[in-house]
This record gives structure tokens, sequence and C-alpha cells, in this order.
């Protein structure tokens, strides 16, 4: 009832009821291939500026205060804002306009800020205006796709969303079907389920997104919707930080369907697990079967295949791939054996206590020379019981970041890119420069090493 009431008070703002005309989730097996902008955030509008130096780490380095005061960073350490950002062109007529979307694997749906938001997030360019594209339509509350499963349900004579995240992040609105371009062709893909946020509390924009974008396997989702058209796979590529050698920003694809790349030579495969609603398991996640991690090519004796279990507990556990994680976070038992493990090959370095971070030493030539030596290896069980096991190398560029020593100006200090938790998720800085392919239909991941920046092309 509550709900309800919610979205009575924001019909109230709105000037237009379409109803749906069209079903949604056809079964069309059209198939073809789309590509969509992505853009790795490496921690930018966070409280950081970033940049990788000539020794491959990546640095981070605190803002301006007065930045932080005025509320434009309200987090700062390895979990602030971060990971990739999806750009996504909607709408057609005078309301088109390409979006920057925080990328996620996790959530329901796909939303956007829309006209009017009250209150809304800041974000770069204008929020979207349905009245003003002859596309948009509101998707009637009797619609078989309005059900919680999919992250709606009917408020009244329409279909309505309402998204709950941490620090009291609530976004409530309609339920749209838009079209969204593909960059390359220009050719639309039309009747995109899409949230349009008319109340938006406590988002971290970070000043540019203007919502989220979900590739999870939610029947919802981008990859969902897409995978009923016939495209089944979906793959990225992330590029790591500039270098500042003048290359510029780069914009990278997601890629869907025929657009995937067909080169199959060094790829490493595992499974994804079905999520197992007994467990308590996120039913939008992607589940896969970490069962080791290597130190310097070392395997870790005191980790076992089930401190990443499923647990029955409601608490978690399992390991997931996620573009939304900025780092990696590893189930707290497994994590222990890890930072001991690196710790005892950077002694005897000086450590350094860093809010946020693990563990963290003081730099020198010497310790930057060991950290270049100590990739982690993550082992994940074969798709199939013939192959060896699937192992995703993490470099040491993506493995340690250099922050600024806030009690000696000019120092800086190693941090281990990694933090504790009760679920293993890969984050996306572990995740650059890798390929991922998913495989909807096969229930199957692949990946392989490749220069990601081979597949960007300069925005700005």
């Amino acid at each position: 009832m509550k709900l309800i009431t919610g979205f009575a008070l924001i019909a109230a703002l709105l000037t237009h009821h379409l109803s749906l005309n069209a079903g949604a989730f056809n079964d069309s097996s059209a198939g073809g291939g789309l590509s969509l902008g992505l853009i790795a955030n490496h921690g930018e509008g966070s409280g950081y500026s970033t940049r990788r130096g000539s020794d491959g780490f990546l640095y981070l380095r605190r803002q301006d205060d007065s930045r932080l005061l005025s509320g434009a960073a309200s987090v700062i350490g390895p979990e602030a804002n971060g990971g990739a950002v999806v750009v996504l062109r909607v709408g057609t007529g005078a309301a088109q306009h390409d979006y920057s979307l925080k990328a996620d694997a996790t959530s329901r749906l796909t939303w956007i800020q829309c006209a009017p938001c009250v209150p809304h997030a800041p974000q770069s360019g204008p929020i979207f205006d349905p009245k003003a594209s002859p596309t948009s339509r509101l998707v009637v509350g009797a619609n078989p796709i309005c059900v919680p499963a999919y992250g709606m349900q009917p408020a009244g004579d329409h279909c309505a969303f309402h998204v709950a995240g941490p620090g009291g992040m609530s976004v409530h609105g309609y339920v749209h079907l838009e079209h969204v371009v593909d960059q390359h062709s220009r050719s639309p893909f039309e009747s995109f389920v899409l949230g349009c946020s008319h109340s938006t509390v406590h988002f971290q924009s970070q000043g540019q997104y203007a919502g989220v974008a979900t590739v999870s396997r939610a029947p919802a989702s981008l990859a969902m919707q897409l995978a009923k058209h016939g495209m089944a796979r979906f793959s990225y590529c992330l590029a790591p930080a500039s270098t500042g050698t003048g290359r510029g920003r780069r914009q990278g694809f997601l890629r869907f369907g025929t657009d995937v790349p067909r080169n199959d030579m060094g790829y490493q495969t595992t499974s994804i697990l079905p999520p197992a609603a007994v467990l308590g398991d996120d039913p939008a996640a992607y589940y896969v079967d970490l069962v080791g991690v290597s130190l310097s090519a070392k395997r870790l004796e005191g980790i076992r295949p089930e401190m990443f279990a499923r647990r029955r507990d409601g608490e978690g556990g399992g390991c997931v791939i996620d573009l939304g994680t900025r780092v990696t976070k590893m189930a707290e038992e497994a994590y222990r054996v890890v930072e001991e493990a690196v710790w005892s090959e950077l002694q005897p370095a000086m450590r350094v206590e860093r809010h946020g971070y693990g563990l963290c030493v003081r730099v020198t030539e010497q310790i930057k020379g060991r950290l270049q030596s100590m990739p982690i290896s993550l082992h994940f069980a074969a798709a199939e019981k013939e192959q060896e096991e699937a192992t995703l190398v993490v470099s040491p560029a993506q493995l340690y970041l250099m922050v600024d020593d806030d009690r000696q100006a000019g120092q800086q200090i190693a941090c281990l890119a990694m933090v504790p938790g009760r679920r293993t998720i890969i984050g996306a800085l572990q995740q650059v420069d890798t390929r991922f392919i998913f495989d909807l239909e096969g229930a199957k991941l692949s990946f392989a090493p490749e220069s990601c920046i081979e597949d960007t092309v300069q925005v700005d």
C-alpha cells in the first residue's frame, strides 16, 4: 500500500498517460548484433583522480578537499564508485540523447532519471524527457511482465518499479518501452523495457550517472532482453586507465550477438551456475565456481573450495562476476590467507594503516619491484570434466594501487586492491585487459587476456 501511495504522488507530476499497445519480450529469433559504448571507470569522480603510471601501476590522487565537503564525493577508498559505464542512446526525436549509466550485473532492471524527477541526482547531460520521445510508451499494470520477479509491480493503471540500495538509496518510477540505438549501425532496438525514475534519493551518481544499466540474468535486464531477440552472447573488454600519453579518454564496447568477437584462441571456460533459491542466491547474479587462488603461480594451500561455497544461512557466499563492483571482494576467510601471503612476500616492508584497505605498505623501489612480480591467479572449475581449471591471472597492475600517503606529502603507499566480504565478487579493476564472453544459452563464461585498448575509440 505504501508503494502504491508513493507512486500516486509521482503520478500527480506526470502530464501524460500512455498505455502499452504491444507486448514486450516477444520470442523473435532475429539474431544480429548490437554494440553499446562502455567506459572503464577506475575511480574517477569518487574523490580521486587516477592515472596509469609508466611503471604500469594505477595511481590514485586525492582531489581537492573542497570537492569532498561539497558532497561531490561521498565514498573514499577501494570500494568507492567505479567499475564501468554503459553509454546508452535512448529515445527518438528531440529526446534522443546519449546517457552514461552505471554498469551492473546484479540488478533486475535498467533505469534512467526521467522528467519530471523530484528529487533527482546530478548527472551529465539533460534528464530524459519521455514526453519528447514519440516512441516512449508506458507499460500498463496488467501486462504480464509487470511482476516482482522482473523488478516491477502494478500501481494503479501503470507498471511501477522501486529500487533500494546502500546508503538509503531509493528510486521510484514507472516502466516504459523505448528505443535504444546501436552506436555502430544507428539502428534501434525497439520496445526496450526501461525504468523511468521520477524520484531519485541518495543515488551515488558521482555527478555523471543518469541511472543504472544492468546486464544481469534477471528477465528484464539488457542482456536477457537481447537474448530474447536471438543475441544470447555478450562480451566486453575493460581498458586500463589512461597513461597520460595523449591518447585521451577511451570508450570500449559492450557487444551482443554477432558483434561478439569470434576468435576462440586462448579462451578458458567455466560454467555459469544456476542460482539456488534454497541457498538464498541472488537470482540475477552470475555465479561461478571459484576453487582456489595462487600467488606468483604458487597455489595457496590455506584456501579451500568450500570457502567460496554458497551457503544456506542467507548471508551470501558463492562467487559472482560484476562490472558494477570496483575492486574484488573475497570471502573473509580466504581473503585473510591472501593478505598474509602477500604480506609475507613484502617483509620487511613498512606496513601502513589506510582506511578502507586491508594491506598497505610504504612504497620504495625495492617494494615496487617485488609487487611487479606478484600476480594473483583465480582458479575456476572447468566447464567440462575432462578440461583443466580455468585460470584468470590478475596482473600486478590491476592488483596493487598506488595511493598518496596522507601523513607524508609526496610519498606513496601501495595497497592491495582487494577487500574482505561475505560473498566473493570479482570486481571490474581485476577484469581489466581480459576479454569476457557470456554465453547465456550455454550457461558458460569464457575469458582470455587481451590488450583491451585496441578495442576502443577516443571520445574526448
